[in-house]
């Protein structure tokens, strides 16, 4: 009888298993690592707008020019054009670091610019204010009143970067907001002298995943969904080399922007 008992309860534990594993859903192959990096983190990814203005009339050149140079720049800078003052645009990428608003970007992101406009996944645009900059490692931090909480990307070790381990890219490349790119850590420890600024960088993580104009401040992340670098640039005219600032930077600039408002007034 005992033995009847434990064979039935045997078959019944069987069914159990088998229907369990009927009820659970069958993850298709095309939800690789890589795509649910995106969709956990592309939120934490804002694509960056500044504007700058330029006074013309400033140049030494004005004075004797001037009438022409104004029709010449009516006509190629059109709307962005008024009286000899011209509104220069620009575009980049920011990683969001804290919930309340804060964002990491490059320092030549944000330059001499005017204005800054973070524009976040759902479309929101909130303006930008610059709060801390480090152009040695070309580095900023730039902060948005947000209406709610935003999502924050998660940092990750860099002692434990890996050379060959798969990264993806997230940012804003000639303004197609939100690509996405492919590759795997090429390198640790580079240089590079940034063509936009006037100063090497150094430390930096080397990749293949495609970097373009406009990626620069953008998320280099882990198949952890962990922020290894800031995006930086590319060698033109290379195959697929670019650099991006390694997370360590991007922490030691936070600490110290923590300490400074911590400190008495």
């Amino acid at each position: 009888m005992n033995r009847e008992k434990g064979f039935v309860l045997g078959v019944l534990a069987c069914l159990v298993l088998v229907l369990a594993g009927c009820a659970a859903p069958v993850k298709s192959p095309r939800e690789t690592p890589a795509v649910r990096v995106v969709r956990d983190n592309a939120a934490s990814v804002v694509n960056i707008r500044t504007e700058r203005l330029v006074d013309l009339k400033e140049h030494p050149a004005w004075g004797q020019y001037g009438e022409r140079l104004d029709r010449f720049f009516k006509q190629y800078f059109g709307e962005d054009y008024s009286e000899g003052t011209v509104k220069l645009k620009s575009l980049g990428s920011g990683v969001i670091v804290d919930k309340a608003g804060l964002i990491v970007t490059n320092a030549h992101v944000v330059h001499r610019a005017t204005t800054i406009y973070a524009v976040l996944r759902d479309g929101t645009v909130a303006e930008a204010k610059v709060i801390k900059v480090n152009t040695l490692d070309d580095l900023a931090l730039i902060r948005i009143e947000p209406a709610r909480e935003l999502s924050a990307v998660r940092f990750a070790d860099v002692k434990t970067l890996m050379i060959g381990e798969t990264v993806v890219a997230i940012g804003n490349p000639l303004g197609l907001e939100n690509s996405v790119t492919t590759g795997v850590i090429s390198g640790i420890d580079r240089a590079f002298k940034n063509p936009e600024c006037d100063y090497a960088c150094s430390g930096l993580l080397q990749t293949d995943a495609s970097i373009n104009p406009g990626n620069s401040g953008g998320a280099l992340l882990n198949m952890d969904g962990e922020l290894v670098g800031v995006n930086l640039a590319v060698v033109l005219g290379a195959q697929n080399i670019g650099f991006a600032i390694p997370v360590n930077k991007v922490l030691q600039m936070l600490e110290g922007q923590q300490k400074s408002q911590e400190a008495p007034k």
